[in-house]
């Protein structure tokens, strides 16, 4: 095995022309669980190779051999893919225009289903239904229905327009959103879903799916990852007190038994809501402050909940055992409260909006955004006279957190190493959630008596790293060129998402991280030159040298292709 040293971009020019000769072999992640695709990058003409086969939960196999055969059916070469007029995803011709962005990589990833969450013993599939299970016990009488996610291709529309986004938004932006044309995108949040879900007639439900975005490299960030959204709407009749509720309306009961469970939980929590009302966009126009701020009550009952059902059981374990290694006293350990707090946030498609956060080791992490659904999106849906919540979270996230997964990438491994660890992620039986039930509540009709029945105790698993490869970077330094710089046809203005995005339709997962380490404008020509450190580095493998050169050449060659820069 050769020994990954540094070497410099101008030694890496000098053997540019021989390398891009040679067909680089490296792994990409396939379209599902347990297989790896092999891909050269060669001429069209190349066969595409045969992936390995997969191992996979036995009721799932032909699920799973019935995706990867639609995935590997709709997945090609670039050339095949894109061509001068046309882009080809998931079996559809879509005109291509100056908006036209979307790489072979992530076109080959494209399913009409999230792959990831077809595995029930995938990290992120045990969260969703972690996630389900418990709204589902907290308000039995209305259940939060889960629903089959559309394919990942929509209209600029339903994704920006119909919830709000102004047309000069920053998401919109071609270096920030993936676009097979103008018209069309692929989704960057379950957002895009709303007003189709509202218009399907739901008024409770959950929509777990893959999203779509450009964005940096490291541990932490990932082209594709997932969210989940939840919404919960009532007519306006629902918050008019009743007589036969005690002068209080359904949202009001529904509120008070949510919270009445949530004060006698096993784990204690401790709640942070010092937002004005103003601060968090303030009252609808089209609302009426009582029923918006009852929403908000509600919102606010089910999401401390939920943010106590996902951390609560890990929090008292973690505050357990510090009491106890801190301890010298023969007296019982006291876990501290698990805190969390709500601050004010900004959504074109919310309002008033919140961010929740929990204080979870050490540091204050940001978990989820929500708030009071804008009428705006109720009316495009054809929904009147109803008024509710919206949340959305990033499964990724929560999960990195609670299973201590420490890179992004490792989500979409075919390891074995990995994947075992979550196999026997099962509810444990006999055994309740953290959220206890109180007696006496739940008397009225209707009404969950204080979030319905508890949850079996589901296991805390922790990820435990295996070896380690070793990492191997290289730097890439160039100055940007000045307008007139380049004969010919100007090239495309230089984004970090763009420079990111051919480092990752390359390098594929075996690109780490991508930082900037230095940046220089030049005192008489007045010229900017940027450096970018590069780390390649397999989840599953150790790199050769060589493979390395050949794949950073590549990526040279085609920042100058596109960018017009002259490497230093």
């Amino acid at each position: 095995m050769a020994a990954c040293t540094r070497c410099s971009a101008r030694a890496l020019l000098s053997v540019q022309r021989a390398v891009a000769r040679v067909e680089v072999l490296h792994r990409v992640p396939a379209l599902g669980l347990g297989s790896a695709l092999s891909v050269r990058h060669a001429s069209a003409s190349s066969p595409t190779p045969t992936p390995t086969p997969r191992r996979a939960v036995p009721e799932h196999e032909e699920d799973l051999r019935r995706i990867d055969a639609q995935g590997r059916a709709l997945s090609t070469s670039k050339v095949a893919l894109k061509t001068a007029s046309t882009t080809r995803a998931l079996g559809q011709e879509y005109p291509a225009d100056d908006y036209t962005n979307v790489p072979s990589s992530i076109l080959s990833r494209l399913a009409p289903t999230p792959i990831l969450l077809a595995n029930p013993t995938h990290p992120l599939s045990l969260l969703q239904a972690q996630i389900q299970a418990h709204l589902a016990s907290l308000t039995p009488s209305a259940a939060f229905t889960p629903i089959t996610p559309p394919q990942p291709i929509v209209s600029a529309d339903l994704n920006f327009s119909d919830l709000g986004f102004p047309p000069n938004h920053p998401g919109r932006s071609p270096t920030d959103t993936y676009y097979l044309n103008r018209d069309t995108c692929l989704r960057t949040h379950t957002s895009a879903h709303e007003v189709e879900v509202f218009r399907a007639g739901h008024t409770s439900w959950l929509l777990a799916a893959d999203v779509y975005r450009r964005d940096e490299i490291d541990a932490s960030h990932y082209p594709i990852f997932h969210q989940m959204e939840g919404a919960r709407i009532f007519s306006l009749d629902q918050y008019e007190p009743a007589s036969g509720r005690d002068g209080k309306s359904f949202v009001e009961l529904e509120c008070e038994a949510i919270e009445a469970r949530l004060a006698a939980s096993d784990v204690q929590i401790e709640v942070e809501d010092n937002v004005k009302l103003e601060e968090a966009g303030g009252i609808q126009p089209s609302h009426d402050e009582r029923v918006a701020l009852l929403a908000a009550r509600h919102l606010k009952a089910v999401l401390n909940s939920l943010v106590l059902e996902l951390f609560g059981e890990r929090h008292r374990a973690d505050s357990l055992a510090a009491a106890k290694a801190g301890s010298s006293s023969k007296g019982a350990a006291v876990a501290e409260p698990l805190r969390v707090r709500w601050i004010s946030a900004t959504f074109p498609f919310t309002t008033p909006s919140y961010e929740v956060e929990v204080w979870f080791r050490g540091k204050w992490l940001e978990i989820l955004g929500s708030g009071v659904v804008m009428d705006r999106t109720l009316q495009n849906a054809g929904v009147k006279n109803h008024l509710g919540w919206a949340f959305g979270l990033g499964l990724e996230r929560i999960a990195m957190v609670l299973y201590s997964i420490p890179d992004i990438r490792l989500f979409w491994s075919t390891d074995e190493r990995f994947l075992r660890q979550f196999a026997s992620a099962v509810p444990i039986a006999g055994l309740s959630s953290s959220s206890a039930t109180p007696s006496g509540e739940g008397k009225h009709a209707g009404v969950s008596p204080a979030g319905g029945a508890s949850q079996p105790k589901r296991p805390l698993i922790t990820f435990t790293p295996y070896s380690r490869h070793p990492p191997c970077y290289k730097d890439v330094s160039f100055w940007l060129p000045k307008e007139g710089d380049v004969a010919g046809a100007a090239p495309a203005a230089f984004h970090e998402n763009e420079l990111c995005e051919i480092v990752r339709d390359t390098a594929a997962d075996l690109a780490e991280d991508v930082s900037r380490i230095d940046e220089f404008v030049h005192p008489k020509t007045g010229k900017r030159s940027l450096c970018y450190r590069i780390n390649y580095r397999s989840m599953d493998r150790n790199l050769e040298n060589d493979e390395v050169n050949a794949l950073h050449a590549q990526v040279l060659q085609r920042l100058v292709d596109k960018f017009g820069i002259e490497i230093r």
